[in-house]
């Protein structure tokens, strides 16, 4: 797979989405100052962790399948 068929498998992702959305939501909470930096790192951190997460759920298993 090429680098641009992983990114625009990785753009067509929900999963990628609601990342950008967390972390805007994020960034959107710390500029009207409703969080201070040190929540604004964890709740970023926090999303990072969520979608790698599910990116591993994903994934799981997939290495040990023979391609078709």
């Amino acid at each position: 797979m090429t680098f641009f068929e992983q990114l625009k498998k990785i753009v067509r992702s929900r999963k990628f989405w609601v990342l950008v959305a967390a972390l805007v939501a994020t960034l959107a909470a710390f500029l009207t100052r409703e969080i201070n930096v040190w929540q604004a790192l964890q709740a970023a951190l926090a999303a990072l962790a969520v979608y790698s997460t599910g990116i591993a759920i994903e994934d799981n298993g997939y290495g040990s399948q023979k391609p078709r």
